[in-house]
């Protein structure tokens, strides 16, 4: 493919993006153009407390799964 088709073809998706739409589970009010969305507080407890959870579960291991990168990376520089 040649370099100007490329260029088109990034000219035209660029101008295709939109931002992406982040949900925020603590306003006030989460009618803000999303439509089937419930308010954090609305959520039963118990749900609310699985998330909660899986989500703690989740940035602990990426966090750990980052410093094993790191150190990997380390370790091939010396």
């Amino acid at each position: 493919m040649s370099k100007r088709m490329m260029e088109r073809r990034w000219a035209r998706a660029a101008g295709q993006h939109r931002k992406p739409q982040q949900i925020d589970l603590f306003e006030s009010d989460p009618g803000g153009g999303i439509i089937g969305v419930p308010a954090w507080l609305e959520l039963p407890a118990e749900t609310r407390n699985a998330l909660t959870s899986l989500m703690a579960r989740l940035i602990l291991e990426h966090a750990s799964q980052c410093r094993m990168s790191l150190k990997t990376q380390a370790s091939h520089d010396v």
